[in-house]
């Protein structure tokens, strides 16, 4: 029984996901393969139901089984709508099921033993991701005061503006962080009617499985499948993420599903890049808006990508500006609206109960500081080239491939990566010269959380920076 309620609950945010991910596949040359298709709906549907009960809540509601029911059900209906004519085609011939299974089985075949390998390496890693949210509950302190009472609050009172969420007595200060991941793991302790904070993990789970799916269906464009899964099983063993504590996928920290968000947003920035198409942009908006709704270093990641972008195409000879910067205003509003209200909220609740500091930005506070750059520059080094039980040798990879490879800097979509990654970094440096606490304290325990953010970004740029096909050098990349 209890199987049986974690997979509904799985299945609404499918539903809830398949609508926007058959609107941005809809019509197009290049079909997805099943896994990315779902991996897709996934992601979106976790950000999209997670969105939607937000509003609800917001607007006075509260947050309810037969809310997540409702929304995943209209989007589903709409789904089958807009896919009709695939239906009644499997309706009249169910033995296309039947075929298209054994297409799969033919091209199973065609697998090598590498390939069979590494799948199964990945598989396991995702596996031992299971194991830890099943076994473990939450352990730190962080994810139990910060997310998990969030998540406990929100399943025993279905609102936010209870006075739990008001009273500093009864929820620690942290109480501004977004709401993306509680209402997510709501999800789940809603479908089994009880509050589990072992089960209520899943959720994170499948996020990474999706992430994984998506990764390796980008890598396979213009890799082999054997590279391609290797990239993959790259991803899949980040020392930092697969610890089940301290900001790993399980830990119950929002850490790896914002890495984990921030990369779809650059894959399909990266696809816009090359495609033009609105619907990539769209769909990258889209997860940019959800990075921010599970935290706020997702403004930063925003802060990071965008400009990135700008200043990347600046470098074309063919970038098609009329045609690109309508879009980017579009986008631009979709970010803006759909975060508006969370914003409102934040702001609603008392300064002294969150650790906000906007009113430390200002270059009086940067000019004071600056003394710090030798400190967090140090702290730098030491966290890329030596902290092998953290990051293994991602950080000395990306290095090596960026001068190897230094030519594919002529391609805009390693450009937009590499700035992006570099800026991100530049806005955690500004953001370690305001804050008003020990450096060296705060390092100890969240440098290297906060580097995640970018850990998976850097392994998709390494698997572009190897890319083997060579181009007509447009100056932007590929076609436009």
């Amino acid at each position: 029984m209890i199987l049986l309620k974690l997979i509904h609950s799985q299945l609404l945010v499918l539903l809830a996901g398949g609508l926007a991910a058959s609107l941005i596949y809809r019509r197009r040359s290049r079909k997805p393969p099943p896994w990315e298709f779902l991996s897709l709906s996934y992601l979106l549907g976790t950000g999209i139901l997670g969105v939607l009960l937000f509003f609800v809540m917001f607007l006075g509601g509260f947050l309810t089984h037969s809310w997540a029911v409702l929304i995943s059900l209209s989007a589903g209906t709409g789904w089958l709508a807009l896919e009709r004519k695939k239906v009644k085609k499997l309706m009249r011939d169910p033995a296309l099921v039947a075929g298209y299974f054994g297409q799969l089985k033919n091209r199973a075949k065609m697998w090598g033993w590498i390939e069979i390998l590494l799948l199964f390496l990945v598989l396991l890693l995702l596996f031992q991701q299971l194991n830890y949210a099943i076994r473990l509950p939450l352990v730190g302190f962080d994810s139990r005061a910060h997310w998990g009472l969030k998540t406990k609050i929100l399943h025993h009172e279905g609102t936010f503006y209870s006075k739990s969420f008001y009273d500093s007595e009864r929820i620690h200060p942290q109480v501004r962080h977004p709401l993306l991941l509680p209402i997510t793991e709501v999800l789940v302790t809603l479908s089994l009617g009880r509050y589990d904070d072992r089960l209520m993990k899943i959720p994170l789970v499948m996020i990474f499985a999706s992430i994984l799916a998506l990764f390796y269906s980008e890598t396979r464009r213009y890799h082999s499948r054997a590279v391609a899964l290797g990239f993959t099983l790259f991803l899949a063993s980040i020392p930092r993420m697969t610890t089940p504590g301290d900001g790993g996928i399980t830990s119950g920290y929002a850490d790896a599903p914002l890495a984990f968000y921030f990369l779809a947003t650059l894959i399909f920035l990266v696809r816009w890049i090359r495609s033009g198409e609105m619907k990539d942009a769209v769909c990258a908006s889209l997860l940019a808006v959800f990075t921010m709704y599970i935290k706020d270093d997702g403004i930063g990641c925003l802060a990071s990508a965008f400009p990135a972008l700008i200043l990347a195409a600046l470098f074309c000879r063919k970038w098609l500006w009329k045609k690109r910067i309508p879009i980017l205003l579009l986008t631009g509003a979709v970010i803006l609206i759909l975060v508006l209200p969370a914003r409102i909220f934040s702001h609603s609740l008392s300064v002294g109960k969150g650790e906000y500091f906007e009113g430390l930005l200002n270059m009086v506070t940067l000019r004071k500081n600056l003394d710090r750059l030798d400190v967090i520059f140090t702290s730098y080094k030491l966290e890329f080239l030596w902290n092998l039980p953290n990051w293994g040798f991602l950080w000395i990879i990306l290095l090596i491939s960026a001068i190897w490879q230094w030519k594919r800097f002529g391609k805009m979509e390693v450009r937009f990566l590499a700035f992006t990654i570099l800026f991100f970094f530049g806005v955690l440096t500004v953001i370690f010269l305001i804050l008003p606490w020990n450096l060296r304290h705060f390092f100890a325990g969240s440098l290297a959380r906060l580097i995640m953010h970018a850990a998976p970004a850097s392994i998709f740029l390494i698997a572009l920076f190897w890319k083997p096909e060579i181009e007509a050098d447009s100056g932007c990349g590929g076609a436009v």
